[in-house]
């Protein structure tokens, strides 16, 4: 194929399909155990399979940027007590200790590989519906691109790292910035409690909440009493269909992988 040459139209079997695998109001999101790869299946209100999602884990590059973020603390910890041992510099000493532990996280996440979420109609992943892309590693905001199965973009999502310390927020956009939908822990008392107490052995569950921009509250993804992770879904508030389906399911896993629950 050239590169003037557009791609096949999809049939219109597969249309019709696409148009039913985004036509849900809620859904259970169920993380595989025993994998390599991060794995969920999502399940629709009649508990049948929709989505098969992937995260490759792309294990050798981890294991690069592994090791050389150890050597790199190991080195620093090797100097730093040499120079306390023999020079009696106990300031300078931690100061080298604490700088290479923040130079190995840094080397760290220099090394560490993109890790795009394929997203699949079936369990054999032949059949690809949706991508969700990584953007970036550093800044304020952790990007994230949602395409669709013609490869197209169509929306943007970001993580707000500087609020998540006291409550978790994440915005959608469109393509040229414009806010499409607000995510955001369920409650203020309950996101600074979970910072100081934890989960509490699972009954201070991390729930969040869905809005329109300036309007309402639309839907909830709230995380079951389980072993496993598992989360619903939940857009009935939403029968217009005013948040893009493709987007929503874009952030609920985008809740678990993202926020690395």
């Amino acid at each position: 194929m050239t590169a003037n040459t557009a791609p096949a139209p999809m049939p219109p079997d597969a249309y019709r399909h696409l148009q039913w695998l985004f036509s849900w109001h809620l859904l259970t999101v169920r993380q595989k155990l025993m994998t390599l790869a991060q794995k969920y299946t999502v399940h629709d209100e009649q508990d049948y399979p929709r989505f098969h999602v992937v995260r490759p884990p792309k294990i050798a590059l981890s294991l690069v940027a592994g090791a050389a973020a150890l050597s790199v603390s190991l080195l620093s910890l090797y100097f730093g007590i040499r120079m306390m041992m023999n020079q009696g510099e106990f300031v300078v000493a931690m100061a080298i200790i604490v700088g290479g532990g923040m130079v190995a996280r840094l080397v760290r996440v220099l090394l560490m590989p993109y890790r795009d979420i394929r997203v699949f109609a079936d369990a054999a992943e032949q059949f690809p519906v949706m991508t969700i892309s990584q953007d970036n590693k550093f800044g304020l905001h952790h990007w994230y691109t949602v395409i669709d199965a013609m490869g197209n973009p169509v929306a943007r999502a970001k993580r707000n790292l500087l609020t998540a310390i006291w409550r978790r927020q994440w915005v959608a956009e469109t393509l040229d910035g414009r806010p499409i939908l607000n995510v955001r822990e369920d409650s203020l008392g309950l996101a600074l409690l979970r910072r100081y107490v934890g989960s509490l052995w699972g009954m201070l569950r991390t729930n969040f909440d869905f809005y329109i921009p300036g309007g309402p509250r639309v839907g909830e993804y709230n995380r079951k009493l389980t072993i496993t992770d598992q989360y619903v879904m939940d857009l009935r508030a939403d029968p217009w269909f005013l948040v893009d389906r493709r987007v929503a399911l874009a952030l609920a896993i985008l809740l678990d992988t993202g926020e690395g629950r």
